[in-house]
């Protein structure tokens, strides 16, 4: 793919698409190459792009079709995050703190929070070099700007899933 008309500078990960039943893997995990997209379905997409030599990372859940459990999944997955940023911002948690909540908000919302799936630091690229981690293992909270938070949600019962993950900033002001 090419984001230079973005003013992307380079990728810092390999874009990542999963579909159907590989929306529940992780980053690291391979996708079943053998699925493809349905009329009715659920695919996310991970966009680890370098602007400015910062890093950012962003994903989102997309639905295709008349799909309403699929949708139900994407929009909690949204709304999730949103909830765990304003608790962050108002309450100054830790990342162990803001993995906990996520996880009880997930089930009281009815779905299941990937807990292998916390976050991570960003920085000047490559962050590798800088302190790196899992945002939902920092035992302190984290600074705005540098760290992502991710949130993988899974159906109780089916093999599919919604993500959302973006930067933890405070919201832009006038």
């Amino acid at each position: 793919m090419c984001f230079t008309n973005w003013g992307v500078e380079r990728v810092w990960h390999p874009v990542v698409i999963r579909i159907g039943p590989n929306t529940t893997r992780t980053y690291r995990q391979r996708s079943d190459p053998s699925v493809r997209l349905d009329t009715n379905d659920i695919y996310f997409i991970d966009l680890g792009l370098v602007f400015g030599g910062h890093e950012g990372d962003a994903g989102d859940t997309f639905v295709t079709g008349h799909a309403p459990e699929h949708q139900a999944c994407a929009d909690a997955a949204r709304t999730l995050f949103d909830e765990v940023a304003t608790i962050w911002r108002s309450q100054g948690l830790s990342g162990e703190a803001l993995d906990a909540f996520a996880g009880e908000r997930a089930t009281a919302m009815g779905w299941r929070l990937n807990h292998a799936i916390k976050g991570h630091r960003v920085s000047d690229f490559p962050h590798a070099i800088h302190k790196g981690g899992d945002l939902g293992e920092l035992p302190s909270t984290p600074s705005t700007g540098l760290w992502i938070l991710a949130i993988q949600l899974a159906h109780r019962t089916k093999p599919s899933g919604a993500f959302h993950e973006d930067l933890l900033s405070l919201p832009f002001t006038d």
